[in-house]
């Protein structure tokens, strides 16, 4: 374990629902943060230098500021250990790149932690997908909101750190878009620059390759549903907060509409359908729909303990069949995505400038 924050102690605790798998030593840049951290889970205390070839450890997970993911992943390859990377994977797409090159030169396991594609409601959206029960997709939307106050101090709004709305919340709904509805052939953004220069508010939208259109959005000062939605031309999939840990969804399915009609017949009923009365009694109904069962089908998933552990399976799984990478997470994709974050933090920073 290097780095001993509030996502390593996450971690930790989330292998103790995945048999055979456990932490046995944990680092920090503070001497005292790791050993506190190693005498509350009852691991060996280490430093940066040594962790990486521990002995008894079969992997390395980087947890540290995403300033240091890459000198902590290019340690942990150097000595052939398969290495999983919180996210941000890196600062920028060049440090992405750094990262997934020295892995595939040297043959070594690496991965970004976007533990969400592992959890099994994740599967279950991707076999929807393909059985073709959304229909052809459309359209795709994410939030990831969070009303915290502004620190300079800490790493979310800390540009030397890797802070800011996009890296740290949008990545998220920008990786899941990507994983969905396949590589990005357009985007655009626009952001909003808080006192410490980081992106503190950004929205993203992506056009598809295949056609559909996805919009992010993220934020580090106000609060927000943290969803994400998926519309196909046969149906609709709700996924039920929090985007970064889902376990249920609900799949709308509707037929399409025939186009509208003119003619008497079709005034009156107008005038009927506008009226005071009918329009009335429509939200009458909405009130009363808030009491009941919400519409679609209800897919429950749950995960494992605390989610954690399905990305230390699969990174287990790959390693024991002698795998460089995994095909949900593949490394050619994870750097595509840095880009794509990239251009975005771009554009937001030329918008800001313009203005």
């Amino acid at each position: 374990m290097l780095g001993t924050g509030g996502v390593s102690r996450k971690f930790v605790l989330g292998l103790r629902a995945v048999p055979g798998h456990s932490a046995v030593a944990a680092a920090s840049r503070s001497p005292e943060s790791a050993a506190r951290f190693a005498r509350d889970f009852g691991l060996e205390a280490t430093d940066y230098a040594s962790a990486a070839a521990w002995a008894d450890a079969d992997a390395v997970y980087v947890a540290t500021r995403p300033s240091e993911h890459e000198a902590h992943a290019l340690a942990a390859i150097a000595v052939g250990k398969p290495v999983l990377v919180e996210k941000p994977f890196a600062l920028d797409v060049a440090a992405a790149a750094r990262i997934a090159d020295a892995a595939q030169s040297a043959g070594v396991f690496a991965m970004e932690a976007m533990w969400t594609r592992f959890l099994p409601l994740l599967g279950e959206i991707r076999r929807r997908i393909a059985a073709g029960e959304l229909g052809a997709l459309r359209a795709f939307e994410a939030n990831f909101f969070g009303n915290d106050l502004p620190d300079p101090a800490a790493s979310l709004f800390d540009p030397a750190r890797g802070g800011g709305a996009l890296m740290h919340r949008g990545i998220y709904g920008l990786s899941l878009a990507r994983h969905l509805l396949g590589p990005v052939a357009e985007l655009q953004a626009m952001g909003r620059t808080g006192a410490t220069g980081e992106d503190e508010d950004c929205a993203l939208t992506l056009r598809h390759e295949g056609g559909a259109i996805s919009t992010i959005r993220a934020g580090l000062r106000a609060p927000g549903i943290n969803a994400m939605r998926i519309y196909g031309e046969a149906a609709a999939l709700l996924v039920e907060p929090p985007i970064y840990r889902p376990s249920a969804a609900r799949l709308i399915s509707m037929a399409p509409r025939k186009g509208g009609t003119s003619g008497a017949g079709a005034r009156r009923f107008e005038s009927l359908k506008e009226g005071g009365l009918a329009q009335g009694l429509n939200q009458r109904l909405a009130r009363l729909k808030a009491f009941a069962k919400p519409p679609g089908q209800g897919i429950p998933a749950p995960f494992a303990g605390n989610g954690y552990g399905h990305e230390a399976e699969a990174v287990a799984q790959a390693v024991r069949a002698g795998q460089g990478e995994r095909a949900l997470m593949p490394l050619s994709e994870r750097v595509e995505i840095m880009e794509l974050a990239d251009r975005a933090l771009q554009l937001m920073r030329d918008g800001e400038a313009a203005r």
